[in-house]
């Protein structure tokens, strides 16, 4: 949907003079965009993306949704470099292209190894003329991925989680009947 106008409308209840009051919004130009909520949003957005693996070379792109994993691998660091930048620099052109930006905060950097081999030395990665940071730890569709590969983190995780359910049913096994827990 391009070039069209949106605005914001607020409706509020009193519930004690029984009025509904309506705040509204300056009605502004959209350029592009998809209604948040739609039902077709999805899948609108799979559909505008579809083509950005035809135009990523010496990289692996993992896309689910609106997230988008790109592994570059190579044994030799300077030739890793080199990848990286080429990779960077496809990304940059094809993101603004599609008019589409990157969530920095989103964004990180991680060199996987195993955990004898201690890493020597960060390559540096620049997406639009910023420095992508370094981490030891990020969660992609719900697990916890670690730079060494290691499920010590996912693990610490679930083990908090299923802690919480736990403590739950303990709680209503007194007050329901076996049957409904």
């Amino acid at each position: 949907m391009t070039h069209r106008k949106q605005f914001i409308e607020i409706c509020q209840n009193d519930s004690s003079s029984m009025r509904v009051n309506r705040y509204r919004s300056f009605s502004m130009e959209i350029n592009q965009s998809v209604p948040q909520g739609l039902v077709l949003g999805p899948l609108l957005l799979l559909l505008y993306i579809n083509d950005l693996p035809v135009n990523i070379h010496d990289a692996n792109l993992v896309m689910f949704a609106d997230e988008i994993n790109v592994l570059i691998s190579d044994s030799d660091e300077r030739l890793l470099q080199t990848k990286i930048d080429r990779v960077v620099a496809e990304l940059e052109t094809w993101f603004n292209r599609n008019d589409l930006m990157i969530n920095a905060g989103k964004t990180g950097v991680m060199l996987f190894h195993n955990t004898q081999t201690h890493v020597l030395v960060e390559l540096l990665v620049f997406f639009n003329n910023k420095n992508v940071d370094y981490t030891a730890e990020i969660k992609f569709l719900g697990i916890q991925f670690m730079d060494t590969l290691k499920w010590h983190s996912h693990v610490q995780l679930l083990a908090g989680k299923l802690c919480k359910v736990a403590f739950m049913i303990k709680s209503l096994k007194e007050v329901l009947s076996p049957n409904l827990i």
